[in-house]
């Protein structure tokens, strides 16, 4: 009865369900293959990856967020926008200190720009 309501929904879920052998030697075949590639995989401890963003960072001692806010980072995002290639900036004020993060569109010549 279970296989015959198999047969009738059909589809390949339901092919595999009324052919367990199938099912099980598609699976053997895939987790060999798995095994096989597994000692081709470059594994890196630290791997390294381009990136295209770099970091500015401003002690501004003694000085509190708003200040940093305003004395540091919106005169370097201000800079920064004429730059051609940038994606985003993201920037953070904290006490004493600002950081400006910039990504870069893929591509960009970081030394050009």
């Amino acid at each position: 009865m279970a296989e015959s309501r198999y047969r009738s929904e059909g589809g390949i879920i339901g092919w595999m369900a009324s052919n367990p052998i199938a099912a099980n030697l598609l699976m053997l075949v895939v987790f060999c293959a798995g095994l096989a590639s597994l000692g081709s995989i470059r594994k890196e401890v630290f791997p390294s990856f381009p990136t295209d963003t770099f970091t500015v960072t401003v002690p501004y001692p003694g000085s509190s967020p708003e200040e940093v806010e305003q004395g540091v980072i919106i005169k370097i995002e201000e800079a920064l926008r004429d730059i051609v290639g940038i994606e985003e900036i993201r920037s953070v004020a904290q006490e004493g200190v600002g950081v400006v993060t910039v990504e870069m569109q893929p591509g960009t010549d970081l030394s050009r720009a």
